[in-house]
């Protein structure tokens, strides 16, 4: 009954947020941000919605975009862990998935385990793991890898956003910021540390975007000043608008990844079980 209710209160918020992006009317079609065509989600073939009372323990296929499916049995995790799955990849044997039961509301969270180990992620938190009959929805959330990554650099696996550590705006800097002479002067690289202050604001450039702000992942930049890892990135507004993205550099903790994938039941050939 629980599963019921909602699976019909998800069909009525996908219909109602389709309804909402086409809506001719909308006044908020000039001015409202709107993701690059590779950033949209792929809406789920209603068709999926079938076979609601199948357990989840089964064979199963993660459709990564821009990387190699992986084939997973989802089976119970074992006696005396109630409400707990494991997923195993049906080819190397390694234990891809580790879900409980939520406690409150529906579904599963847990972890994915080495799908994503190429991007140097061995492990990510899924926040929502939601069986609907044939296909899962699976989502998960991280930084950006220091590793390319082309499921999330593409951004075809989910959306990029700004996340502000203080709350309000995130200063986007600009490549002088972290890379001119006069910053690697001003803190003496290579060489007799000078007797200055050292501000928090070393770069006068670059714009601001607001915390929460989608953006699109450009490239990765090692900083010489002290090797650590910069993203450039773009903001994503609406070509309606007629203004210019905003562009520039962020660290890894000012960017936060929320990734969603799709699970497919693979069908079984009665005369070819696998």
């Amino acid at each position: 009954m629980i599963e019921s209710v909602a699976i019909a209160v998800l069909l009525s918020l996908v219909a109602s947020a389709q309804g909402a992006a086409s809506d001719p009317n909308s006044s908020s079609d000039n001015t409202a941000a709107s993701a690059p065509p590779s950033a949209q989600r792929r809406g789920l073939d209603f068709k999926v919605f079938t076979n609601v009372d199948r357990p989840v323990a089964g064979e199963w296929e993660i459709e990564i975009p821009d990387a190699a499916h992986a084939p997973v049995r989802i089976r119970e995790a074992g006696a005396g862990e109630p409400g707990a799955l494991v997923g195993v990849h049906a080819t190397s044997g390694d234990e891809v998935l580790r879900l409980t039961r939520k406690k409150d509301g529906v579904g599963y969270e847990g972890q994915i385990l080495k799908l994503f180990g190429s991007c140097g992620l061995d492990a990510l938190p899924v926040v929502e793991f939601l069986p609907l009959g044939d296909a899962i929805v699976l989502r998960f959330e991280t930084q950006l890898p220091i590793a390319p990554c082309p499921p999330i650099d593409g951004g075809r696996a989910g959306r990029l956003y700004v996340v502000s550590r203080r709350g309000g705006p995130v200063k986007l800097r600009d490549l002088s910021g972290i890379s001119s002479p006069t910053v690697r002067d001003t803190y003496s690289i290579g060489g007799d540390r000078p007797q200055v202050e050292v501000k928090h604001e070393i770069s006068t450039g670059g714009v601001s975007v607001e915390d929460g702000s989608e953006v699109r992942f450009l490239q990765r930049v090692k900083a010489p000043l002290d090797s650590t890892f910069w993203f450039e990135v773009e903001g994503v507004v609406s070509a309606e608008t007629g203004v210019e993205p905003p562009r520039g550099y962020l660290r890894g903790d000012a960017l936060r990844f929320i990734g969603s994938l799709t699970l497919k039941r693979i069908k079984q050939d009665a005369a070819s079980p696998r």
